[in-house]
This record gives structure tokens, C-alpha cells and sequence, in this order.
């Protein structure tokens, strides 16, 4: 772990020498091979580091073909002199791109039908270098290599957002058997306390913010590179969103956790036409209002000073769990902002967290998607 850590301090280091260059580039060897897109590089001074293949995805381990795509990965790199030009730095990890003998090993294992373009990680990559990825899959995909040689295999991501939808699906029919069990246990029910503005369903679909539009809503929903997406034909109106992020936010003597989203809606409008609307979401679930007073948004970072201003805030109360809503509608060309900028934190009311770069490349995503 110490040799890591160290590592990751040279890396850093490395980037902040060559920032003229948009990346850093690390010779060494590889000395072992964690999975199909990690590997574990031996630097000159011995000290080891945590690469990551980035723009790729893998095989999840339930898949086919997972355990094959970490030996293809062995075959093509372990024991090899390599150079890895690192994008970005965690503190467990480094994700970039490989080479051996300037063969890029990302765009091998695509080519090979060993890995997926990761279209989730894509945002950021230059036009050329996606382009060349983009090639390299599609001629995988026409000779039906490795993962293209199973029909309707999942890319790792879909299955990924599946799993998150089951667990959060398990854990909220625990908390209705939780609560059913509390109800039963009383002796003497309590009168139901009064709801607060109007009551959302179980999904805290957003109709409450477009009541005109409220039937149309799309019933099946499509998983589309890890985005929901969903068209009422009849109506001619859809939506794109993207799953709830789950964050820690805090004020100065509190955490609360909330779940965050963001929405695309579209469709005709009787008296205004073709409607097209951004919209982002907080959902908080606490034992307080937690947003009743203050819930004012703003979005801050390097050059960038948004405001999205008062909430839309719609909330009730269910065995003692109060849950609020806030919905703000926001331009496409303050979202883009967003998804582009450098160290991006949100505030509502007194809480306040930071932009991961996952949100801020689904919300790429989204934007491209619905151009």
C-alpha cells in the first residue's frame, strides 16, 4: 500500500510537470494483470501503481467471457515494457491509456472483442481517438468476436444499473414490511398526519411539475447505455433521465443522504407546441424537513456560477418518514456548463457535496443523446 501511495505522488507530480501536454506518461513494466481493464505497473524506482484502461468495459463477473478478457489482457501486456499516459487520479487508482510498442491496448481489446467502447466514459475523448475506438468495435461487432459472439450479451454497465435498480428495489420493500410490521405492533393507530402540498407515487415520477401531461407519462422504460428512456407513442411524449445518484451532503452539523437526477422531457403541448424541458431533482427521505426553509440550488466551479434559484418542493409524511422532492428546471446550456467544468460542488439550502465525474459523464450522455 505505502509503494501505491507513493506511486500515485509521482503520477500526480508527473501531470502537474506536464500539464502543457494534457497528459502524463509513465514508462515501466507490468507486473500483474487485476482484471480485464487493471493492471499493476513496476515503475523505474520500484515503486508500483494501479492502472486503469480507460474508454473500456469488461465482462462483469457473473458474464461470459470475464475471466477470458483478464487472460487476453495477461497475453497481450504481463511482463511487457509499457508506457501509460494517465487522464485522471483517484487515490486507490490511475485511469489512462496503455501502450506497448504504441499500440494502444485499449483499442486491442475492443478490436479483439475482448471489451465493450465504454460509451459511458467517452465524454472528454478526442473526436479522432473515439472515432478509431468506435471503428474498432464495429469491426469486432461484423465478425461477431468475443462479446459479440453472444446475442443480446449486455454491455457491463447495463448490467451494473440493473443491480443498482434491484438493490434499491430490495431495500424499499424492506422498508414497507418494516413499516407494516411497525404499524401492526401498535396498539391504538395513529390518525395519519395531513400531506404537504400533493403526495408523489412510489417513484416520485415527476407529472407532479407537469400535471397537464401527467397521463402520458411512458409506462416501460429502456436502459440506453445507463440512461432510462421511454416514448409514449400515443401522445407523442417522452423522456430521457438519468438513474438517481445517490450522495452525502452536509451542512456544518449534518449529513443527510439524498438521491439526485436529472430529467429530459418532450412533447406537444396543447397550447404551446413542441415542449422541451431539463429538469433536475433532490430527493431526500429524513425524520425532519429537511428543505422546508432553505432550498435554494447553486452550482459552483472553475468558471462556473450558476443559480437555479427556489425549488419546486413537493413532500408528505408516511410512518414518520418525511419525504421531500425539489425540482428545478434548468437550461441545456447551464447542464453542459456542468458537465464540462472542473470541480463542480451543488449547494441546496445549507447542504452542500460535490460533482462526481460519473454524474458529469451521464450527464454528457444525456445531452448527447437528445441533440
Amino acid at each position: 500500500m505505502k509503494n501505491i501511495r507513493l506511486a500515485l505522488i509521482i503520477a500526480a507530480m508527473f501531470i502537474a510537470v506536464n500539464t502543457s501536454f494534457g497528459q502524463s506518461r509513465i514508462g515501466g513494466k507490468v507486473v500483474g494483470v487485476i482484471d480485464g481493464k487493471t493492471v499493476s505497473i513496476e515503475m523505474p524506482n520500484g515503486s508500483q501503481l494501479i492502472a486503469v484502461l480507460q474508454y473500456i468495459e469488461v465482462p462483469e463477473p457473473e458474464q461470459p467471457l470475464h475471466k477470458i478478457a483478464a487472460e487476453h489482457l495477461s497475453a497481450l501486456v504481463l511482463d511487457k515494457k509499457v508506457e501509460f499516459r494517465a487522464r485522471s487520479i483517484t487515490p486507490l487508482k490511475t485511469a489512462g491509456s496503455l501502450f506497448v510498442n504504441n499500440i494502444d491496448i485499449g483499442q486491442q481489446m475492443i478490436r479483439d472483442g475482448a471489451a465493450w467502447y465504454a460509451i459511458l466514459e467517452k465524454s472528454g475523448q478526442e473526436a479522432a481517438e473515439s472515432a478509431t475506438y468506435q471503428s474498432n468495435e464495429a469491426l469486432a461487432k461484423t465478425e461477431k468476436r468475443g462479446v459479440w459472439s453472444f446475442e443480446n450479451l449486455k454491455p457491463s454497465w447495463e448490467i451494473r444499473a440493473e443491480a443498482e435498480e434491484n438493490r434499491r428495489r430490495q431495500e424499499r420493500i424492506k422498508l414497507e414490511e418494516a413499516a407494516k410490521m411497525s404499524a401492526s405492533a401498535e396498539e391504538t393507530p395513529r390518525p395519519p398526519k395531513p400531506v404537504i402540498k400533493r403526495q408523489l407515487n412510489s417513484d416520485s415520477q415527476l407529472w407532479t411539475d407537469l400535471p397537464e401531461t401527467k397521463d402520458r407519462l411512458p409506462e416501460n422504460f429502456k436502459n440506453v447505455g445507463g440512461l432510462l428512456v421511454g416514448h409514449n407513442a400515443k401522445y407523442n411524449f417522452g423522456m430521457v433521465a438519468t438513474p438517481p445518484f445517490r450522495l452525502e451532503v452536509s451542512d456544518k452539523d449534518n449529513r443527510q443522504a439524498v438521491a439526485i437526477s436529472i430529467f429530459y422531457f418532450y412533447g406537444e403541448d396543447k397550447l404551446k407546441g413542441q415542449q422541451k424541458i431539463y429538469m433536475i431533482t433532490v430527493e431526500s427521505e429524513s425524520r425532519d424537513w429537511t428543505f422546508l426553509k432553505f432550498n435554494e440550488m447553486t452550482a459552483t466551479g472553475e468558471n462556473l456560477k450558476i443559480n437555479f434559484g427556489k425549488a419546486k418542493r413537493f413532500a408528505y409524511e408516511r410512518n414518520s418518514v418525511r419525504k421531500e422532492v425539489l425540482s428545478y428546471r434548468i437550461k441545456r446550456s447551464d447542464l453542459a456548463k456542468i458537465a464540462n467544468a472542473e470541480n463542480v460542488s451543488v449547494k441546496v439550502g445549507n447542504y452542500s457535496t460535490k460533482v462526481s465525474r460519473d454524474i458529469q459523464m451521464m450527464l454528457g450522455n444525456l445531452l448527447n443523446l437528445v441533440e
